[in-house]
């Protein structure tokens, strides 16, 4: 058993968080978004040399929470949402079936535990006291990523499907039908049950092949009142999808790049929270659209590990300290029993005590990330410095 988990039970409670996914979706830019972009940079670098240039190819699709949304309300994320039973169903093996995939091909692709494995794929809670056998429900190599494509769906109106096995691609396919999938939108807003039913009519498949791991936050003790274990996934699209916003939900949409967004972030003018910044900030490392689907398959199978921040404070700020980092704890607090430390110290100062770094330091509104170590095969985030002309590698 997964050390956090230990902790709930020995204390004899159930863990105060649900499971969630996240997708950071991803489209190759147009040859007009791209010149766009070089001249816009250009005109910037002549109008303030000390601005942050750069040209990116491709945009990640990111929507902004509803003011009413009980979590992160006003902020820029990836598209996502919670996972449901039905995620699990065995009905989805018929889904499978009826584009000609057996049971046996899927349990094989995907369902080999990769190390390291994070507790949310282990032994999933939401599957906690149910009495359906294991062998009777979807792994959660497979419902995980059907719940991200559920919730992309229910938000954009983008469907990540397939009616065929044919041709598989590292690039997702997106559905095309006469039928009208708005209603079948407005139904799935009041039960996500309807999602199966819409692949079973239609004879579509949730395009999991295009899904990839990405990473896994727990939300820290500190933070609101709701607490959130996520599975973030990442998917490359070849052509841009007709978006249709979900407004009981989210309520504007960029596709970016994630140079674009961070310098609107920390220009006071996007909310973002930290995953995303970490993220995005990963994601500056690559330029294009190719490299970054050459990573992705590259990293395939290396597997993740679940991050729980430990946020601490400092006298000009806090630091949100990750695992690897010589101040994160040997053993974190996931009950929430205790208050993060209290340093004496700056941020700088902190920073320069130790020799392995890989946190968020917050000043203010404003994170920044910190890190000089590798993780899981995975890219390191560079640093946004907006008074430098390029971006840092604490490396």
């Amino acid at each position: 058993m997964a050390p956090q988990l230990q902790q709930f039970q020995d204390a004899g409670v159930i863990p105060p968080w649900k499971e969630a996914t996240s997708l950071i979706m991803v489209k190759k830019a147009s040859l007009q978004q791209v010149v766009g972009d070089e001249l816009a940079s250009f005109l910037r670098a002549m109008r303030s040399p000390s601005k942050q240039t750069g040209s990116c190819n491709y945009r990640l699709l990111m929507v902004k929470r509803s003011s009413l949304s009980s979590f992160m309300s006003n902020a820029f994320v990836f598209p996502g949402g919670l996972v449901e039973e039905v995620d699990f169903s065995s009905g989805w093996w018929t889904v499978f079936e009826n584009i000609g995939v057996s049971k046996d091909s899927l349990l094989q692709e995907f369902c080999k535990i990769k190390d390291p494995c994070p507790p949310m794929i282990q032994k999933p809670l939401i599957l906690s006291g149910l009495s359906v056998p294991p062998k009777q429900r979807l792994p959660t190599d497979l419902a995980y990523r059907i719940t991200a494509i559920r919730e992309t769906f229910e938000e954009t109106g983008v469907l990540i499907a397939r009616h065929s096995v044919e041709d598989k691609d590292i690039a997702a396919s997106l559905c095309e039908s006469d039928v009208d999938l708005s209603k079948w939108r407005s139904k799935l807003h009041k039960s996500p049950q309807i999602f199966l039913e819409l692949c079973l009519e239609l004879k579509v498949c949730p395009d999991v092949w295009s899904l990839f791991e990405w990473s896994n936050w727990l939300t820290p003790i500190s933070v609101g009142h709701r607490r959130y274990d996520t599975m973030f996934y990442i998917c490359c699209i070849n052509k841009d999808p007709d978006i249709i916003l979900n407004d009981n939900e989210v309520i504007a949409l960029k596709w970016c790049s994630p140079l674009e967004i961070l310098q609107e972030y920390y220009s006071n003018l996007v909310f973002l929270a930290p995953p995303q910044v970490y993220e995005l900030s990963r994601l500056l490392g690559l330029d294009s659209y190719k490299s970054l689907m050459d990573f992705i398959v590259k990293r395939k199978g290396k597997g993740i590990e679940q991050w729980l921040p430990v946020i601490c404070t400092a006298l000009d700020g806090a630091v949100s300290v990750l695992p690897g980092d010589d101040l994160y704890p040997k053993n974190p607090d996931y009950l929430g029993q205790s208050p993060g430390q209290d340093f004496p110290h700056t941020l700088e100062e902190l920073k320069a005590q130790v020799q392995n770094l890989h946190r968020m330091e917050i000043r203010g509104p404003v994170t920044t990330v910190v890190c000089n170590i590798p993780s899981c095969g995975h890219l390191t985030p560079l640093t946004y410095s907006s008074t430098k002309k390029n971006l840092q590698s604490s490396l």
